[in-house]
């Protein structure tokens, strides 16, 4: 099992998609896998972002390999109902996964939909390949 931990950059309401690299898997003789599971966390002293049905983020989760996307591999779109709160972790369901492979490359991108929202800064995103 390994786990990769990022702190995303704060982003601004309709602000540009940012990409942040998360981690590169490590693989032991050759295993492949395709068993990941995403967690987004914010930290202490966070303020809370309330989903919205329209004019809001989503978080992309995208494997990469040899520079390449393969695609994305999990997604959460802060809607109604998912809320980011301060040391809450918040379950980034995966819905397409992938084969791992040894140096393969995760990323996530927030991605604003019309005026968006506002995040802060330091959410940590988990990535884990069991």
């Amino acid at each position: 099992m390994s786990r990769y931990t990022q702190a995303l950059p704060a982003q601004t309401a309709a602000g540009a998609t940012s990409t942040t690299y998360v981690g590169t898997a490590e693989t032991t003789n050759g295993d492949v896998t395709n068993r990941v599971t995403v967690t987004l966390t914010p930290p202490a002293g966070f303020s809370t972002v309330t989903g919205v049905a329209t004019n809001n983020v989503t978080f992309n989760v995208r494997q990469l390999r040899a520079g390449s996307s393969l695609g994305t591999i999990a997604s959460l779109q802060l809607a109604v109902g998912a809320n980011l709160v301060a040391e809450t972790p918040i379950t980034v369901p995966v819905t397409a996964p992938l084969a791992v492979q040894g140096n393969d490359v995760f990323d996530v991108q927030m991605v604003q939909n019309g005026t968006g929202l506002a995040v802060g800064a330091g959410v940590f995103v988990q990535v884990q390949v069991n």
